[in-house]
């Protein structure tokens, strides 16, 4: 049974990282100054998390699970068939869906500014869409390792959202073109179709 009490302290402390953010890199930040903000205290900090890096770890770990429960969702409702191009267009709106609702720590991904957790969170992706690739392999066949084909895939989308924090623009009305740009990708012959469409 899950107790209440550890489900609000662990989320006042996420929530204090992600605003903590906004103007301290994350190399910076404190534990003392995180529980200060989140109004708990460090005793309690460390039943829970070895570091703010076991914090940060599990907030990533929160958000992939969003992120899949969001994709089967997605697959629920337009996906019955289970055909591997669709299940791809919905793992990328998944991830875009995920970046909208939490801009606010997408912000601070940045490579200059916080590398720790740019790095530490495209690993993340980086399993997801391997894994997902994995599933999808008698659909969809890479012609490439699959490796680099994941990697091509999540620096690519990475790429483009970043650009769009940079510019400001908000995913939604740039989500059109990424999902088009997408398609080009996976059409263009890096991937074996059997079946995929």
């Amino acid at each position: 049974m899950t107790d209440i009490r550890i489900v609000k302290t662990k989320r006042h402390l996420k929530q204090a990282l992600v605003k903590m953010l906004e103007d301290t890199p994350f190399e910076k930040l404190t534990v003392a100054e995180l529980c200060r903000r989140a109004e708990t205290s460090r005793i309690t900090f460390y039943t829970h998390y070895d570091d703010k890096y076991d914090l940060t770890e599990e907030l990533f770990d929160d958000y992939v699970n969003e992120a899949a429960r969001d994709y089967r969702r997605l697959q629920e409702e337009n996906n019955t068939k289970r055909t591997a191009l669709l299940g791809y267009y919905n793992m990328i709106d998944c991830i875009l869906n995920l970046y909208s609702r939490n801009r606010g720590m997408f912000a601070a991904l940045n490579a200059e500014k916080n590398p720790y957790l740019y790095s530490a969170f495209y690993q993340h992706i980086f399993r997801s869409v391997y894994d997902f690739i994995t599933v999808h392999r008698k659909q969809m066949t890479p012609k490439y390792p699959q490796r680099q084909v994941a990697a091509l895939i999540c620096n690519g989308l990475w790429g483009v959202i970043s650009e769009c924090f940079t510019r400001e623009d908000e995913v939604g009305k740039v989500r059109g073109d990424i999902i088009s740009m997408f398609n080009d990708i996976l059409r263009s012959g890096i991937f074996d179709m059997h079946g995929a469409v």
